[in-house]
């Protein structure tokens, strides 16, 4: 189960990197960003899709999307001097607390053993 929270921490690295190499990119105008963008993305979409298989999809997403946008948001602020008005903060602020309430109700997921009913081994899509 490990792996797959490793991957999910991936994605949501990965999915930063790319938003700001996006931001950097200037219309696709500076090729190196692009180029940044464009791998990141895709390392993202594969390492999203990988912690899938087992993390429960609202989990997933929710971690994913949740953290990215709150790290995100706090980057913007220390790399391009944003400044947040007290709503985006109490917005940011409910973002947080929905990731925290997602992960206590994962937790009791967490139990069964996801990787067991993996239905591509019961299908056995994967052996020759």
């Amino acid at each position: 189960m490990f792996k797959y929270y490793v991957a999910l921490a991936v994605s949501i690295v990965t999915e930063i990197v790319g938003t700001i190499s996006l931001k950097l990119a200037k219309e696709f105008t500076q090729l190196s960003w692009t180029f940044l963008c464009l791998a990141a993305f895709l390392v993202m979409l594969y390492s999203l899709s990988y912690a899938m298989r087992v993390v429960p999809l609202s989990v997933a997403y929710g971690l994913w999307s949740g953290a990215g946008t709150v790290l995100t948001a706090a980057l913007d602020v220390v790399m391009f001097q944003q400044s947040f008005s007290i709503g985006e903060i109490l917005g940011l602020a409910l973002i947080v607390v929905g990731i925290v309430s997602l992960n206590w109700s994962g937790e009791a997921e967490e139990k069964i053993d996801y990787e067991s009913l993996q239905v591509e081994d019961k299908m056995n899509i994967n052996r020759p």
